[in-house]
């Protein structure tokens, strides 16, 4: 019961840390300056 409460536990910090992670992360200047060339190009 013990174990099975700490790996619940264990598993929801991961997966807040890794969410925290993911939305604070910022796209790298090569990435973002494609992604406005590919919009300038669309248009």
């Amino acid at each position: 019961m013990r174990r099975t409460l700490l790996t619940l536990l264990g598993a929801t910090a991961a997966f807040g840390i890794l969410t925290a992670s993911y939305a604070t992360a910022e796209l790298p200047d090569q990435a973002a300056a494609a992604a406005a060339i590919g919009t300038v190009n669309l248009r």
